[in-house]
């Protein structure tokens, strides 16, 4: 029976897809290793799981939930447990959501095309035109080219699709969000949601970014209003407010 290296669960949860009551399933690893990462514990290391520990997780919480988060870590570094588990998902009717760095453009392709996910949560970290920036956040190579890939794939299939930003003032800031939504309108997703999260500095080990590089909420909107300068559906995202849309 095929294995999965998880990362925990998140049996019933109200914030991670809005609207949804979702259990939100973590897998381990990530090409990435951002500064910030606030799941820094699911990126190296192994916790090998039978696939049918998840899905007993499933079955026991199906009456209480509309959805399954899969989420990391880098979800798609394990394209065979997102399959499983969004294929046991979809058997109980619930939808299926990943929340991912976009960098297996390929993977999550065809995972669109057999009808695997109904939405994706595609994390924008830095400018897309900016590949130099990208790569120096994600501390990997060519990934604002893998993420401009699958922010088209993820339009064209007309799934559901949310971009996320985390936010802090002198790693991924206000001249990052404005040109993240600049990309963004260029590349014609200027109709998706777009959440600016604020970045939480308690759950980054060893105190490498402070307090002081958390945007406030006040200054979150701000952000928010450069952003509406070139997208149409605007939210932020705070550890005490949780997600509200922004008006302008």
């Amino acid at each position: 029976m095929h294995k999965i290296n998880f990362g925990g669960i998140v049996p019933f949860s109200t914030i991670d897809w809005r609207g949804k009551a979702a259990m939100v399933i973590f897998l381990g690893g990530c090409p990435f290793r951002c500064v910030y990462c606030q799941n820094y514990n699911l990126l190296e290391g192994s916790n090998y799981v039978e696939i049918c520990e998840i899905e007993e997780e499933i079955k026991k919480n199906k009456a209480f939930i509309d959805a399954v988060v899969i989420s990391g870590g880098e979800p798609f570094m394990q394209p065979r447990a997102v399959a499983a588990i969004a294929k046991y998902a979809k058997t109980h009717s619930l939808l299926v959501a990943v929340q991912t760095n976009g960098f297996y453009t390929t993977v999550i392709e065809s995972m669109l095309r057999r009808n695997l996910i109904d939405k994706i949560f595609l994390d924008i970290k830095a400018p897309l035109s900016d590949e130099e920036q990208y790569d120096r956040i994600a501390e990997a190579s060519g990934v604002a080219r893998q993420v401009k890939n699958t922010l088209a794939i993820c339009s064209d299939a007309k799934i559901g699709l949310e971009l996320v930003t985390t936010v802090f003032k002198h790693i991924a800031g206000v001249e990052a969000v404005k040109g993240i939504a600049k990309d963004l309108e260029d590349a014609g997703v200027a109709n998706c949601p777009y959440v600016i999260q604020q970045g939480r500095v308690e759950l980054i080990p060893d105190n490498i970014i402070k307090e002081e590089d958390v945007f406030s909420l006040e200054e979150l909107k701000e952000l928010a209003a450069l952003a509406y300068v070139h997208l149409n559906d605007v939210r932020i995202r705070t550890r005490d407010g949780g997600e509200e849309v922004i008006y302008f």
